[in-house]
């Protein structure tokens, strides 16, 4: 059942912009030129993240074609293989009650479930550095199985692999740094005589470098930005505009693993190991796991560019001691007084969502969201209610509670739907096709750039003074890109047939000169015009 309620819905929704857009649009352009080497944006050289996920759903659009649910399919289908990993993992190392209890809790906190149903490249990342420290832990739990220490090893090494794939450096830098500073505080020097360092360096490095050697043999400058650029100066500047404070990721991790917060958080505050261990007392994986959820939040807290989904990795591995601390002990109550918190909050947001109407999403908009709302407040106040009766019977009510908190979740994420107009161009893409203009050149002149609309409409379109994280391609290639409203009109008046996306002061500033178009759609922030 919790399966169905994970896949079925996945095509539902339009793609959201910036994310959901650009990286739906990057497979697309694989497949629509060949190139499966080069990631291209808008026909724009884009070096921003690897090309595992790429290639993954450039596979998915060769099998099942190209529509919102092939889009978001791996995102989802490594978040579900992840918490069932997690399920495994607690099974293996604690006890059944543990797996199961943070399988639940994983697939139903709120940060995780969204980003298993929303296309970024986040959960994949994070379910191969989950499956990597979780090979690791179940290889150094076991020591004297010589044979199955080699071959969970060789697996995580493998998930490191496809974490770099993925990300970039990120995906060895956390589980390596976690493991240097278990090894040292636990003084485990077995540790590293059982981690086939040899074989696992040769295996990640046989599976992850071949793609960055041939991208930066077909790309000169790939391997300055990538390295430099995307991994030095994100972490060590605001060049990327997302700067946050040093508590930024505190409220985060409080929304991002509600409705588990009380379990989750005494996870983290109270482990349960001793603080001052004693040298050689063998591999604790209670302690390892907590090392790398404080190594990785810290280390993104010190972060100089933050985004709420950094911290994804650390979820399912709280779930999991989380689960463990609930089958020694299954108080629930405060989880239980979370739900129903969040619960009210959200019938309290169904009624006084519509005066958040503005420019951006209309009254109509947030009204048809709330009958979303509420339904989705009933599943939460149901799982609270069965989670005040966990004490009797706590693996089913917490079970129970689990499924409601997913299911009111995703409802949340289905009725967005109904905010897509202000978040997708999927709506521009059907109007510029009901005109019969999809094959004409389409312009956008916009502060934006719609990233979803080449995807919808199965092709590149013309920007226009927008650079953004299309800087190096475009200064790679220049002579793609308009730089300014001049050259957008001269090209406009040249045309017999197009199409053009402008924000509103772009649209009144070309009405006033007096040029030949005509409204086709408009929306809150959007207008699409035609020359034919």
């Amino acid at each position: 059942m919790v399966a169905i309620v994970w896949f079925a819905l996945l095509g539902h929704r339009d793609l959201f912009e910036e994310d959901e857009g650009r990286y739906a649009e990057i497979p697309r352009e694989m497949v629509a030129t060949g190139d499966w080497l080069t990631p291209h944006l808008d026909g724009f050289k884009y070096f921003e993240k690897p090309a595992f996920q790429y290639w993954m759903t450039a596979a998915g659009y060769e099998l099942f074609g190209e529509n919102n649910a092939t889009a978001r399919l791996w995102p989802a289908v490594f978040g579900f293989s992840c918490a069932l990993f997690v399920w495994y993992l607690g099974r293996r190392i604690f006890n059944s009650d543990a797996g199961f209890y943070g399988f639940i809790i994983t697939v139903s906190s709120l940060m995780f479930e969204i980003l298993g149903h929303f296309l970024t490249l986040d959960m994949t990342v994070s379910a191969f550095i989950v499956i990597g420290i979780g090979a690791f832990a179940i290889a150094q739990n076991n020591r004297q199985d010589h044979a199955g220490v080699r071959n969970w090893m060789m697996l995580a090494w493998a998930s490191l692999a496809g974490a770099v794939l993925t990300k970039g450096l990120i995906g060895i830098v956390l589980p390596g740094g976690a493991v240097v500073v278990y090894s040292l505080w636990q003084r485990d020097r077995a540790l590293w005589k059982h981690m086939h360092m040899g074989k696992g360096m040769l295996l990640l490095l046989a599976l992850a470098a071949p793609w960055f050697w041939a991208v930066s043999n077909a790309n000169h400058d790939f391997a300055s930005y990538f390295f430099i650029h995307e991994h030095l100066e994100r972490y060590t500047s605001t060049v990327h505009k997302r700067a946050g404070s040093i508590l930024y990721f505190v409220p985060v991790f409080i929304i991002g693993i509600s409705p588990w917060l009380v379990s989750g958080l005494k996870a983290v505050l109270q482990p349960g190991f001793d603080w001052k261990p004693g040298r050689d007392e063998g591999f604790n994986p209670v302690r390892f796991f907590w090392v790398f959820i404080v190594l990785t939040f810290v280390f993104f807290s010190a972060a100089q560019s933050k985004l709420t989904a950094y911290i994804l990795p650390i979820m399912p591995v709280v779930a999991l001691l989380a689960g463990l601390k609930l089958s020694k002990c299954s108080d629930t109550r405060g989880d239980a007084w979370t739900l129903l918190v969040i619960a009210g909050l959200c019938l309290i947001a169904g009624i006084i969502i519509p005066r958040f109407a503005g420019e951006s999403v209309s009254v109509e908009s947030l009204q048809q969201y709330r009958w979303w709302i509420v339904p989705a407040a009933l599943f939460l106040f149901t799982g609270a209610t069965s989670l005040f009766r966990a004490g009797s019977k706590p693996g089913r009510n917490i079970a129970i509670a689990g499924f409601c908190a997913l299911c009111a979740f995703q409802l949340l994420l289905l009725g967005s739907q109904d905010l897509q107009q202000s978040r997708s161009s999927a709506d521009i893409a059907r109007v510029i096709k009901a005109n019969n203009l999809a094959d004409v050149p389409v312009y956008s002149v916009n502060r934006d750039y719609p990233q979803s609309l080449p995807f919808y409409l199965n092709k590149t379109i013309q920007l226009t003074g927008y650079r953004g994280e299309l800087s190096m391609g475009i200064d790679a290639e220049p002579d793609k890109w308009l730089a300014t409203a001049e050259q957008f009109l001269q090209r406009w008046q040249a045309e017999s047939q197009a199409v053009a996306v402008f924000d509103e002061n772009s649209y009144q500033h070309f009405s006033s000169l007096g040029i030949p178009m005509r409204i086709i759609y408009r929306a809150p922030g959007k207008i699409v015009v035609a020359k034919s």
